[in-house]
C-alpha cells in the first residue's frame, strides 16, 4: 500500500512540472508571436534587411513548431497521468525509468525504445 501512494505522490510531481513546462511554452510562444507580429514590414527596407527581417520571422516560427509539438507531448503525458498509463513505454509496455521521467517528464519511450526511434527503426 505505501508503494502505491509513494507512486502517485511521484506522478504527482511529474504532473506538476508537465504543467509548469506547458506555462512557460504558452508564454514563449505567445511572446514569439507578438514579436513575429512586431516586426515591421515598411516598403523602404534594403534587400539586407528584408532578408534579415524574413530569417528572423522563420526562426521565431520555427522555434513555435518546436514548442507546439512538445505541448503536444505534454498534453499526451498529462493524458497518461490521467489514465493511469504514465511510465509505461508506449511502444513495448516497459517501465520507463525514473531517472528518465525526472530529466524528460513528458517521454512516451523507454531508453531502449527511444533509441530505436532517433535510429529510424521505431
Amino acid at each position: 500500500m505505501a508503494r502505491t501512494k509513494i507512486k502517485v505522490n511521484q506522478f504527482q510531481q511529474y504532473r506538476d512540472a508537465l504543467i509548469q513546462k506547458q506555462s512557460e511554452l504558452l508564454d514563449s510562444f505567445e511572446r514569439d508571436k507578438q514579436a513575429g507580429n512586431a516586426q515591421p514590414d515598411d516598403g523602404i527596407q534594403d534587400l539586407a534587411d528584408k532578408a534579415a527581417s524574413a530569417y528572423s520571422k522563420e526562426l521565431n516560427f520555427s522555434l513555435s513548431d518546436t514548442e507546439r509539438t512538445m505541448l503536444v507531448a505534454i498534453d499526451e503525458a498529462l493524458a497518461r497521468i490521467r489514465n493511469g498509463e504514465y511510465s509505461i513505454c508506449t511502444n513495448c509496455g516497459a517501465t520507463i525509468g525514473e531517472k528518465r521521467l525526472q530529466a524528460i517528464p513528458w517521454t512516451q519511450h523507454c531508453i531502449d525504445c527511444q533509441e530505436l526511434q532517433e535510429k529510424g527503426m521505431l
